[in-house]
């Protein structure tokens, strides 16, 4: 595992075993898993990430959303910075409308540690929130962010 990473500590409530996951994506940038259990894609930025790299996660987890139905997301952007203006706008224009269109319902978010980057999410998720169904929720420690997502629509 590499250093840093978050991973859930916290068992669910059918006892299910949190290392049942499925990798999608593991490079220098992000890492992607799917979680069946409890039906939850979790992204993991380990650095800023821009343009494709960035692009790539986003759309992986969206084929996961169109393919199984999965409607909850954690993005742990902790290591991340500030988007380009190109990101955002291709966040907001491309892949939030086909995000919503999977039936993304839940968005638990740990916002990037830095001031910019963290002004920057906070204002993309108050893009997403308004005019979408997504419900949204701020995190600072990942495990909470973990059970409040699974306590979401636990019929999937």
């Amino acid at each position: 595992m590499k250093k840093g990473m978050f991973l859930p500590a916290v068992a669910n409530s059918q006892g299910a075993d949190m290392n049942n996951r499925i990798t999608l994506l593991d490079n220098e940038y992000a890492s992607l898993w799917y979680y069946p259990d409890d039906h939850i894609i979790h992204h993991q930025f380990h650095q800023p990430i821009a343009d494709d790299a960035f692009r790539s996660v986003l759309m992986a987890g969206l084929e996961l959303m169109r393919e199984e139905g999965v409607h909850k997301w954690l993005s742990d952007d902790r290591n991340n910075s500030i988007l380009s203006a190109e990101d955002s706008a291709w966040s907001q224009d491309y892949w939030l409308p086909r995000a919503l269109e999977a039936g993304w319902k839940y968005w638990a978010v740990l916002p990037p540690r830095k001031a910019r980057g963290r002004i920057n999410m906070e204002r993309l998720m108050e893009f997403v929130g308004l005019g979408t169904r997504v419900e949204i929720q701020l995190f600072s420690d990942p495990d909470a962010a973990w059970q409040w997502l699974k306590d979401q629509d636990r019929v999937t």
